[in-house]
């Protein structure tokens, strides 16, 4: 045989070797190879990931980043596409192997992707992605990042536990028990329901528990609330202030007194008997100080108590020391005169009108209004309720984002389950409980790190579009504080701030009812950006190059434009 049959014989042998399948196995490697390399297979990846991606900018549109991040673009589905992306782009320069020079730049633009996928990695890993919040003149360095944590705090202790809640876009049962508390339901986007429910424990009968939904309207402007004197009622209270009026919901046995204009305009109120009475009922004299300041003195279960209703609703016992917490305080009418007050006792209200001098008591009944003597003002009860507890429940919704900004679903919350009671912790409405005698608070927060260095906003600076509220552009003048002692900071678009590694944008800005601006900097560290930029850089280059050598070889006539540097790699 010659030598050019012998090495033909054996190049042969070599081939069926390669293509063989391994004994026992089953499993063809070259096949497997060809495969993750091939086009179909990128087709198809690259297919569900725009997919994926039309999907996701959807979500982010209509229901806010947040949710677009839990639902599509930090899933393990997500994440597993890409990584697919990659191993299809590390095989499909692998199966061209040996260098051939006619690809030289289809195997730099596949570097490049890969030095990207590897840099996008490090960014996942080890990147910081978050927000930080500067309030004008108020230091600040907390990091909030997007991940939901619930922190247990044992007061008495000192101690602190915390729970990383799931990176989810829909309610989900965490179902995990920490000593005598269990976690419940999560539900990451969520709106308040209002809803009366019954009351966890009994009370004594003379304890005020009534709670009133009302509503105050006039021919320009209505405004519902509720209010409440019960104990379990965490979301409502017992005053409220709208613009120069405010209100006050008392207990409804201080309603009969509040309509006597006695000389005196004082009420002492008898918290155990749930009873109310004037100085003048029981003949008590009201005597004057040095100071000119009026005091009485009021023997209540065998006690001597001192009253100064000018200044305080607390009586002084006989060693002249506040005692706070007494069955017995008073009320001075006539402190609750120079501006508008409303006093609302459940099925009563009583106010003072200027123009007739007086004090007025009226009856409240369910759906018809009562005139009020402040600018047309009309006063509904629409329900109220004796011993029932008013409580927002968190209900799950889809969140909805209408200028950037979240509409609806903005609540998150977790429900805990202590002693087979039911409650909701929210992550703008913290929970205490008292837990085998210790007190035990729960807060929903997001997870968030200390800066080495601090901010303090100085100025807020925002230009609008003409003739229009809406902002056009913002930027902030912060100081940075650090070892190395105070500087002065311009920040805006396209001007971020680097320190340290961080890289600090403009995002946002928010106002508060005082007028005031507050600063919102995204804060992002990225480590793998040196490798995301020189990635970039290299498919520049080998997209060039790669077209610079097929263009040679067009121009020789040896290959078509179309199918250069992408035919498949012949299987040996």
């Amino acid at each position: 045989m010659s030598t050019k049959q012998e090495s033909a014989s054996i190049h042969l042998n070599d081939s069926k070797a390669k293509s063989s399948t391994k004994k026992g196995t089953g499993f063809n490697v070259t096949k497997l190879e060809k495969t993750l390399g091939g086009l179909k297979f990128a087709v198809i990846l690259l297919s569900l990931f725009a997919l994926a991606m039309v999907v996701g900018t959807f979500f982010e549109s209509y229901f806010g980043t947040d949710f677009a991040n839990r639902t599509v673009y930090k899933t393990w589905p997500f994440m597993l596409l890409q990584f697919g992306m990659f191993i299809s782009i590390t095989f499909a320069a692998f199966l061209r192997l040996p260098p051939k020079k006619r690809l030289y730049g289809f195997y730099t633009i596949h570097a490049g992707l890969i030095i990207i996928g590897a840099g996008s990695f490090m960014t996942y890993y080890a990147g910081v992605d978050g927000s930080l919040v500067l309030p004008p003149n108020t230091p600040n360095r907390e990091v909030i990042l997007s991940d939901d944590v619930l922190k247990i705090r044992f007061p008495d202790e000192g101690r602190l536990v915390s729970f990383k809640l799931p990176y989810t876009g829909f309610s989900t049962n965490i179902d995990e028990v920490y000593q005598d508390i269990k976690l419940g339901r999560y539900l990451p986007f969520a709106e308040k329901e209002f809803r009366w429910q019954e009351p966890r424990q009994k009370y004594q009968p003379s304890e005020p528990l009534h709670s009133t939904q009302y509503t105050l309207a006039n021919e320009m402007v209505a405004q519902d609330f509720t209010l409440s004197l019960h104990p379990e009622s965490i979301e409502f209270e017992s005053n409220l202030t709208l613009g120069p009026l405010t209100i006050h919901y008392l207990p409804d046995s201080l309603a009969q007194c509040f309509g006597q204009n006695n000389p005196s305009k004082l009420i002492l109120w008898d918290r155990s008997q749930a009873s109310c009475y004037t100085p003048e009922d029981k003949k008590i004299a009201i005597k004057k100080a040095d100071s000119g300041r009026r005091f009485l003195v009021v023997e209540h279960k065998g006690d001597l108590l001192s009253f100064f209703p000018d200044v305080s609703p607390w009586p002084l016992d006989q060693e002249m020391k506040v005692k706070r917490g007494a069955e017995l305080r008073i009320f001075s009418k006539k402190l609750f005169e120079e501006k508008p007050n409303l006093f609302l006792f459940g099925q009563a209200t009583a106010f003072y009108d200027k123009d007739e001098d007086q004090w007025f008591q009226k009856p409240l009944k369910r759906n018809q209004p009562v005139e009020i003597p402040w600018m047309g003002f009309e006063l509904i009860m629409e329900n109220h309720q004796i011993s029932k507890v008013p409580s927002l429940v968190p209900t799950k919704v889809l969140p909805i984002q209408k200028n950037n900004e979240m509409i609806k679903g903005s609540t998150r919350a977790l429900e805990l389950i202590v002693q087979d009671q039911s409650y909701w912790v929210t992550n703008d409405q913290p929970v205490q409980l008292l837990i085998n005698g210790k007190r035990v608070v729960f807060l929903l927060q997001k997870e968030s790190l200390k800066l080495p260095f601090e901010f303090v906003l100085t100025r807020f600076k925002m230009e609008k579009d003409p003739g229009t509220n809406r902002a056009a552009s913002y930027e902030s003048f912060v100081r940075l504080f650090s070892e190395n002692g105070p500087e002065n900071h311009h920040i805006y678009m396209n001007n971020p701030l680097k320190h340290q590694g961080f890289t600090f944008y403009q995002a946002s800005y928010s106002q508060d009812r005082q007028g005031n601006y507050s600063s919102t900097l995204s804060v992002n560290v990225d480590p793998g950006r040196p490798f995301k930029y020189a990635g970039s850089l290299m498919l520049v280059f080998g997209s060039m190059w790669h077209y610079w050598l097929n263009f040679r070889r067009r121009k020789k006539g040896k290959v078509s434009p179309l199918v250069a540097g992408l035919e498949e790699p012949p299987v040996s």
